[in-house]
């Protein structure tokens, strides 16, 4: 609610404020009911939830939220309709049983977690009962230093979003490159390939991929005398088939080849742009043209299918759109520098959304830069101005701000299952987050 009211203060008219008035009050009261809400008593907060298809599988699940003691007893009772009291027993939290009145024999299985109890075995139906306990919780506010985490089951998804003491393990990485003692020059476009780190070395004029250890597989970027000007890798991205494009904007051109430096083809870019990323979106290469204020789209073929984006600030406008990242439902992220947001367009280019606003509070961008997805759709931006990593998960809900003054004016990110790699502006090197 402070969000949006800060908002309509700051964007919003006379006539905007009075007709949110309403709203307002309706959000508050809808508040205040909820935390009215009555707790109940011991038995009320225990629900029987019978399932129709009794014959076949489960029948229930008894629900409940009570703290047992040792050698204190929980006595619940659980009637069908139609008839057939069952009665569940908690004696402590090692040890459940559950009773059924008449003369059916039961069949009791214990467990520290969850008990399941059903009849002894009597054709052609079968009667199970499944009953759980757990111990209420108290839920933790996140400090200033920690943010909420949201757990999936995404195997490349980092495993915590905790920006706290010990959460994650950070270090410099300078280079480790063909030569002995190499160092990286202008490191630019980051991005894992295969739990591989892949790094346009700029000064260097070569791609290189590091494994898990950082040390240097291979190497991409033997062209030498194919170009009119030195190949000067800008970004890079890799297709399902192990072809890799690499943007070499000294050229402007996109370089499309295999591991073994063969190439296989180029596409040629317009004299009058200024590109800083490419992306992929099943048969299409999306560029970014901070000088044309637009981003292009060709046919991983090479052939130009259009663009979108010019000088302004409406939804299909831009002021230096710097990076573009899609994410496992074509959606299509460009960062929107000058205008501090992250706009996003669908496969054929209508405007969606955006991610953030101008500011320095929650959920707000000040020049944001590059742009990385993981596999469960968590968007990672690069808050260069504010010094940060801002996320926001795949239902465009905040989550909160990674890394915070520990890396000067971010710039590039690249993030895996278990590590995020981002490069300042200013620096020669990499920085490695991992846990």
């Amino acid at each position: 609610m402070l969000s949006y009211l800060n908002h309509l203060l700051t964007f919003g008219g006379a006539v905007d404020i009075m007709t949110a008035q309403k709203q307002m009050k309706d959000q508050q009261q809808h508040y205040d009911d909820l935390t009215n809400v009555p707790c109940g008593d011991t038995d009320s907060d225990l629900v029987f939830t019978e399932n129709p298809d009794c014959l076949q599988i489960d029948l229930g699940v008894v629900r409940g939220n009570h703290l047992t003691k040792q050698g204190k007893a929980i006595i619940s009772e659980v009637e069908r309709k139609g008839g057939g009291r069952m009665e569940t027993v908690t004696r402590k939290r090692e040890e459940r049983s559950v009773t059924k009145t008449g003369n059916t024999g039961v069949q009791v299985i214990g467990g520290r977690e969850r008990c399941v109890v059903g009849k002894k075995q009597k054709q052609p139906e079968a009667l199970v009962v499944r009953a759980k306990h757990r111990q209420p919780t108290k839920e933790v506010q996140p400090t200033k230093r920690e943010t909420k985490v949201t757990k999936t089951k995404q195997s490349n998804l980092p495993c915590v979003f905790a920006d706290s003491p010990g959460a994650w393990s950070k270090f410099t990485l300078e280079g480790q490159g063909p030569s002995p003692g190499q160092k990286f020059n202008d490191p630019s476009g980051l991005t894992f390939h295969n739990d591989k780190l892949l790094v346009c070395d700029k000064g260097n004029n070569v791609v290189q991929i590091l494994n898990k250890d950082y040390t240097c597989e291979k190497v991409l970027g033997s062209f030498s005398g194919q170009f009119a000007k030195p190949f000067k890798p800008q970004s890079v991205a890799v297709s399902q088939d192990n072809h890799y494009y690499i943007l070499d904007d000294n050229n402007l051109q996109i370089i499309v080849c295999d591991q073994n430096n063969k190439v296989i083809r180029i596409i040629t870019l317009p004299g009058d742009t200024n590109p800083r990323c490419i992306a992929l979106l099943k048969g299409f290469v999306l560029v970014t043209d901070i000088k044309g204020h637009r981003l292009l789209k060709y046919t991983t073929n090479g052939q130009y299918v259009g663009e979108i984006g010019s000088p302004g600030h409406g939804r299909t406008e831009f002021n230096c759109p710097c990076f573009v990242a899609v994410n496992s439902r074509d959606v299509i992220m460009v960062s929107d520098c000058d205008n501090h947001c992250i706009k996003c367009f669908d496969a054929e280019f209508n405007y969606l959304y955006q991610y953030g606003e101008f500011g320095t509070g929650d959920s707000q961008l000040y020049y944001p830069e590059s742009i990385a997805v993981d596999g469960a759709d968590n968007v990672y931006v690069c808050d260069a101005g504010n010094a940060r990593i801002s996320i926001w998960s795949r239902d465009r809900t905040f989550i909160g701000h990674l890394f915070q003054h520990q890396v000067s004016w971010p710039w590039y990110i690249a993030v895996s299952r278990d590590r995020i790699c981002v490069r300042g502006m200013n620096d020669e090197h990499i920085t490695v987050f991992s846990k």
